[in-house]
């Protein structure tokens, strides 16, 4: 299959060995040129700023796309009704390693267990490489949402303080330093002891992979989809 590789930086890159490896034929695209023509799918890693515009490239061009860029979400819907109306496909996530999405299983079930014990107080910590754009990273944002809704005394995520955390507050922190590729823990801390559960990263790959084989799950599909969606249908053909 032909792919588009949107944006060529570190990414991109790794995207391409992937594809690759995968026998599939990358095509690199700069942040100003065109969606290649004969591309059934693109995947984009590129700016915040730049994909409303990059996925109406590629679906003029009549190609299903897959977006790895986080620090979007304020216009998600826009994108939604344009892959709509167009009758396209699109899988978006804040991160397609396999491994994070299982770990967001894990901390899922963490925080429903825990929501009936009050003394665990949650928070999120992530860190990464001093050159994110973003803080706190979209997936430290997914793993917030998850235990907002676990149904805990604390399921209010706040990302600064001010003052002590209210009685229905947990923090979410980041740091940015060096070359961290990507790391996540959730804690529970009663004041007597703690739960730490820890996802990290230690390459790229594992991103690319995932972006790949959502680009291959999406190439015969029509709507827009979460990266659950395609590691619930790999899972079942296990």
């Amino acid at each position: 299959m032909k792919v588009a590789v949107v944006g060529t930086g570190k990414m991109g890159r790794e995207v391409e060995a992937v594809l690759r490896e995968r026998g599939h034929e990358p095509v690199m695209v700069g942040r100003a040129d065109a969606f290649p023509a004969g591309c059934a799918v693109g995947i984009d890693f590129t700016r915040p700023d730049a994909v409303v515009e990059n996925v109406k490239k590629a679906l003029a061009a009549r190609a299903r796309y897959v977006v790895g860029t986080t620090g979007w979400s304020d216009r998600a819907d826009e994108v939604r009704r344009l892959v709509e109306a167009a009758g396209g496909g699109l899988v978006h996530a804040a991160n397609f390693s396999v491994g994070v999405n299982l770990f967001y299983r894990i901390v899922r079930e963490a925080a429903r267990t825990l929501a009936a014990f009050p003394d665990y107080d949650p928070y999120v910590l992530e860190r990464h490489h001093r050159q994110k754009k973003d803080a706190p990273s979209g997936t430290a944002k997914t793993l917030a949402e998850i235990l907002e809704q676990a149904g805990g005394r604390r399921r209010r995520a706040v990302t600064s303080l001010s003052a002590p955390l209210k009685n229905d507050e947990f923090l979410v922190s980041a740091v940015r330093a060096g070359g961290i590729v990507g790391e996540h823990t959730v804690g529970f801390d009663s004041g007597g002891d703690e739960i730490l559960l820890e996802h990290r990263a230690r390459s790229r790959r594992g991103f690319a992979l995932g972006a790949v084989l959502a680009a291959e799950w999406i190439a015969s599909r029509t709507g827009v989809f979460g990266f659950d969606a395609v590691l619930a249908d790999l899972g079942e053909r296990v």
